[in-house]
């Protein structure tokens, strides 16, 4: 008998590789799905421990805010209150401050503010404050002359009543600043400013219902200042001087604002 080599070995070989590869390929498989998983469980965990670190800086950074003030005022309403430096104002409070200022110094009736019913209808007649040099300003506008600095106060006292008509002091005349265009302030040093400001003062007299209208252009310097306490009685002169010191700004320095290009 004899046995066929030729035609056994053949197909007894090729019947071993196709068995090999039908065992391994599932294995390859099953290697390629468990590193992606594997590949992509640790991008995950990469993710969320991003994700955890900005969360961390997040609470840090709320932690440490200051929480908002609150400030009672005398009505007894609160109010929440911005922290600011010692040297540091507003926009809003510096552009305020020399609005009001520059119109209680420079405005004049010719008469006294009422404080009584009887006063609000028959004011009295504004006597003024004599200045030392000669000439008088009206008592508002002593009065408001308290929100300049000392060494700038009497210099524009002087100035301020050569320019005052004496027929407000009998009633006769009267004197207003219009205020045109108040610019927000530049900040020029550490608690100081330059607040720029663009006025007519308009002098009124008997027979000139027109008035004679001066331009009222200047540059305002202003700078922080401690804001005084409140005093124990809050009447006459005192309570005044408090208001307008209350802001915590002074002016020190008023020039005549330079002509810009037409």
């Amino acid at each position: 008998m004899t046995v066929d080599f030729h035609n056994d070995n053949p197909e007894s070989a090729k019947q071993k590789r196709l068995r090999f590869l039908n065992r391994s390929e599932p294995k390859n498989y099953n290697i390629d799905t468990l590193a992606l998983f594997a590949v992509g469980t640790f991008g995950l965990h990469i993710l969320s421990f991003i994700l955890l670190i900005l969360l961390y800086a997040s609470y840090s950074k709320l932690s440490n805010k200051e929480p908002p003030s609150l400030v009672q005022l005398q009505s007894g309403k609160s109010i929440k209150a911005i922290p600011l430096g010692s040297q540091e104002r507003t926009p809003e409070v510096v552009m305020r401050f020399v609005n009001d200022t520059m119109i209680l110094m420079m405005n004049g009736s010719g008469s006294l503010g009422a404080t009584t019913i009887e006063q609000a209808g028959k004011p009295k007649i504004d006597p003024g404050i004599d200045i030392s040099g000669g000439g008088k300003v009206t008592t508002g506008a002593w009065q408001a002359a308290n929100a300049l600095s000392e060494d700038f106060r009497k210099e524009f006292l002087k100035l301020l009543a050569e320019i005052t008509p004496p027929g407000i002091f009998k009633g006769t005349a009267q004197m207003v600043l219009t205020p045109l265009s108040i610019q927000p302030p530049e900040k020029i040093d550490a608690g100081k400013w330059k607040v720029k400001m663009i006025a007519n003062l308009t002098i009124y007299s008997q027979g000139n219902n027109l008035g004679d209208v001066i331009p009222f252009n200047k540059e305002i310097f202003v700078q922080a200042v401690e804001a005084p306490d409140p005093p124990v009685q809050m009447t006459g002169l005192t309570a005044v001087i408090y208001g307008i010191r209350s802001s915590g700004l002074e002016i020190y320095a008023i020039r005549d604002l330079r002509q810009e290009n037409l």
